[in-house]
């Protein structure tokens, strides 16, 4: 380490300090508590050695008025005789030294257990220092002085012979579309008097790549209050952020390959609804027609006891096809409402929850703005998705004996909001992988870029809130 830097280094900063902290940022949030410290060792410790200084002359000039009297009286001598002139004089000189080998022997002995203290605190660093995976530093903001540890070598592959102290060294390394805006930031918090840090930004490394770097800093100030130094580490996330990249490049993704399976299941479910709903229910309705002319004309032929049994049978017939055609009508609106894509959102709504009634005993109120709402055919749908999703949780799980629902639209955003008030969703449900129902909703929010946030109730119940952004940019649905 070089002298001029090593200096600038107080080692009174580890005062108390554990050996090895690899906690850095626990290790510089104990600034508060080191600068306490060094306020008492300036403060106090002077005052107290200033204060035992003052006592011992006290004692000493108390001493040496009342002794001359009491050898005079003593001796019986003149005053002005030579002995007792003498015997005052080695009384002066030896209270005088006494007073001084006191004064001196404590103020030696604090200063060595003060030097001790340093040393210690001094190897306690430099563990800490060789210890940690960061590059730990010092700079004294007044000479723009910086102190490394070896962790530049370590983690950038400088040596220490090619490390300098100058502030120049560092700031042409930062990438120079970083460099002002980390400068400026820590002059923010130097001017603004915080005493927190941080920073992240490219630093070049020996070989001339750059390296995702986040540092951390904590100012240390005098005792005056003035800010004297930064002392921080340096940390290599390069790798943490690739991570986080191609992580969120996965879930995009996914969320684009989600949304496009989403889409492509409404079609077909659109389709399969309109194929069950015109060719198979065309089917049943030529059939009941037939059966209807069968029964009319078996009916024609009075007193024939041998018909009735296939006039029964014709009428039983008519009723299963009657509830084939009910079933048919059901299936087809489960997978895709007419109602959504004839009438628009409003209306598949309230058909929903009147089914939702019907099936399940629960009463549902839902509330529809008075005015029209512009929305996309794809947030159309999803509103819908959502909608169904929530009123089939409340009849599988809830057991509520009612439903509240409203949709609403805002200045930026519509939101739909879904209130039980059954036995409430546990807290482990949420988190629960699962919990296929609620993934579900989630992704069609997120595909439009929305969320979806479900929570407990206080005392009981659950709520369900979509909210989805207004994207003008969508072809509306003006059927609402």
């Amino acid at each position: 380490m070089p002298p001029e830097v090593k200096s600038n280094w107080d080692v009174s900063l580890l005062k108390g300090l554990s050996p090895l902290p690899l906690n850095l940022k626990r290790f510089f949030a104990r600034g508060p508590e080191i600068i306490r410290a060094e306020q008492v060792f300036v403060r106090e410790v002077p005052l107290q050695e200033l204060g035992l200084t003052l006592l011992f002359v006290l004692f000493a000039a108390v001493w040496l008025v009342f002794s001359a009297d009491a050898l005079t009286w003593a001796t019986g001598s003149p005053l002005e005789s030579p002995a007792l002139q003498t015997m005052r004089g080695i009384n002066f000189v030896f209270t005088t030294g006494i007073v001084l080998y006191l004064v001196l022997r404590r103020t030696f002995r604090t200063r060595r257990a003060a030097q001790e203290a340093s040393r210690l605190n001094q190897e306690r660093f430099e563990s800490a220092a060789l210890a940690t995976t960061d590059a730990i530093w010092d700079l004294n903001l007044e000479s723009k002085l910086f102190w490394w540890s070896d962790g530049m070598q370590k983690n950038f592959g400088y040596p220490a012979d090619e490390v300098s102290s100058s502030f120049d060294w560092w700031h042409q390394r930062v990438h120079p579309e970083d460099r002002v805006r980390v400068v400026d930031s820590i002059r923010k918090v130097v001017e603004s008097g915080g005493r927190n840090w941080t920073g992240e930004y490219r630093f070049r490394r020996r070989d001339g790549s750059y390296a995702i770097v986040m540092d951390r800093g904590y100012i240390i100030p005098d005792a005056a209050g003035k800010p004297t130094r930064l002392v921080g580490g340096l940390s290599d996330v390069s790798e943490r952020r690739l991570a986080e990249k191609a992580l969120e490049k996965s879930r995009q993704q996914l969320r684009a390959l989600t949304a496009r399976l989403q889409a492509g299941r409404e079609e077909e479910r659109a389709v399969v609804a309109r194929e069950i709903h015109d060719d198979l229910g065309q089917v049943l309705t030529a059939l009941k027609l037939e059966l209807d002319w069968l029964e009319r004309e078996i009916g024609k032929q009075p007193g024939d006891v041998v018909l009735n049994r296939f006039l029964e049978r014709v009428v039983e017939s008519q009723e299963l096809v009657t509830g084939a055609m009910q079933s048919v009508q059901r299936i087809a609106t489960d997978l895709r409402p007419a109602l959504l894509d004839n009438l628009g959102l409003a209306e598949a709504l309230r058909e929903e929850g009147r089914r939702f009634q019907e099936r399940s005993g629960t009463t549902c109120d839902l509330r529809l703005p008075p005015e029209p709402l512009n929305v996309s055919p794809e947030a159309a749908i999803a509103i819908f998705r959502v909608f169904q999703e929530a009123l089939t949780n409340v009849v599988r799980h809830a057991q509520a004996s009612g439903v509240k629902a409203e949709l609403e639209r805002s200045a930026n955003q519509i939101i739909l909001r879904i209130e039980d008030n059954g036995r409430g969703i546990p807290p482990q449900a949420l988190d629960d992988p699962s919990s296929l129902g609620l993934l579900g909703m989630a992704e069609r929010a997120s595909a439009l870029g929305g969320q979806v946030a479900v929570a407990p109730l206080t005392p009981q119940g659950t709520r369900v809130i979509l909210q989805l952004p207004c994207l003008g940019s969508q072809e509306p649905d003006r059927r609402l």
